[in-house]
């Protein structure tokens, strides 16, 4: 089955289902764009992170790959576990994100990021804020995709994550220069 949720639950996105089932299928993106009846770059672009998906073209590559296209409404949560909400989080996280207004939003549409952010800036207070706001297996899958991060705290995580069972197959910029 292919869930189709425009990207509020960043555990296997559209754009990871639509490859994870395409490689998984032995198939190449000219092959599938052929089955399906567009281009190779149309497929590349759903790969890889594009948000604004053709429902029609959604439907055929789920047919092409043998699976199911599911597509649902959900509420957001405005409560997050232990009584932090959304609002709270953002007002706490408020002073890591100097070149950007942060807003409840941000949580869903830019996860990676804002976790890097606090990953890179933030406290433990910060980093526990943050768990609380994106769920344990959430956040751990996130940090696990986190690459814009100082070499020390890539291997800090790392070994987090190695103890979760997450494997961390993403490396930091290796060109990255951090403030000390």
């Amino acid at each position: 089955m292919i869930t189709y949720d425009n990207g509020m639950n960043e555990l296997l996105s559209i754009s990871d289902q639509l490859k994870h089932r395409r490689q998984k299928a032995g198939l190449s993106l000219s092959v599938l764009a052929n089955r399906v009846g567009t281009s190779a770059a149309t497929l590349s672009r759903y790969e890889h992170g594009w948000t604004r998906f053709e429902t029609n073209t959604l439907r055929k590559l789920a047919t092409a790959l043998g699976c199911e296209l599911h597509i649902e409404l959900v509420s957001r949560p405005t409560h997050v576990p232990n009584g932090v909400t959304r609002a709270a989080a953002v007002k706490q996280l408020a002073r890591l994100f100097w070149d950007h207004h942060l807003v409840p939003l941000d949580f869903d549409r830019h996860p990676v990021w804002v976790t890097e952010r606090v990953l890179e800036y933030g406290t433990l207070q910060d980093v526990r804020t943050l768990r609380a706001v994106l769920g344990k297996e959430r956040f751990l899958t996130t940090v696990a995709r986190a690459t814009r991060v100082s070499p020390r705290t890539a291997a800090f995580w790392q070994a987090l994550l190695k103890q979760e069972g997450i494997p961390c197959t993403k490396k930091s910029y290796p060109n990255t220069v951090w403030p000390s």
